[in-house]
């Protein structure tokens, strides 16, 4: 019950469920603090929602039952929450495709200013322009996937610390 009404709590992420999990089981000597620390901590090696964390947690209170419990727990009120969001949603979704466009330029805009001041405090020199530019035409016009991006662009780092150094 306790995971559940945290997953209430865990819309964009599972910080409002750590918090509920730690006064309810951490702070009542129920779980060890350092156990629930080390639980949350190897949860982030993992791939997967940052709420994942509560099986291990599940699983220190109640072995596997345990873990399928807080699964179920956390993952039950997001689906219903979904469910309830897409309704109210399609219910909406004329007004919502009319801002859409308008909205776009919003969004590109508050991207483009974060971005710049970014830039701007990074103090970039012609070398880093340029290859600004180079991974701005492959990742819009020529779609790149950016997962080739990171990795050339890490690859490119470390072959330039390792010249400089």
């Amino acid at each position: 019950m306790v995971v559940a009404l945290g997953g209430l709590a865990a819309v964009g992420g599972a910080n409002g469920l750590v918090a509920v999990m730690q006064q309810q089981w951490v702070r009542t000597g129920v779980v060890d603090a350092e156990a629930f620390a080390w639980v949350f901590a190897v949860s982030y090696l993992f791939p997967g929602p940052r709420a994942g964390f509560v099986a291990g947690v599940g699983y220190l209170l109640r072995g596997l039952p345990g873990a399928a419990a807080a699964v179920a727990g956390v993952a039950l009120p997001a689906c219903v929450t979904s469910a309830l969001v897409h309704h109210g949603l399609s219910r909406v979704e004329a007004v919502v495709r009319s801002v859409a466009r308008p909205a776009a330029f919003v969004v590109a805009g508050l991207v483009a200013a974060a971005a710049w001041d970014l830039a701007d405090s990074l103090r970039l020199g012609g070398a880093e322009l340029v290859g600004l530019a180079a991974i701005t035409w492959l990742a819009g016009p020529k779609d790149a996937e950016p997962l080739w991006l990171v990795l050339g662009a890490a690859g490119v780092g470390l072959l330039v610390a390792w010249l400089v150094g």
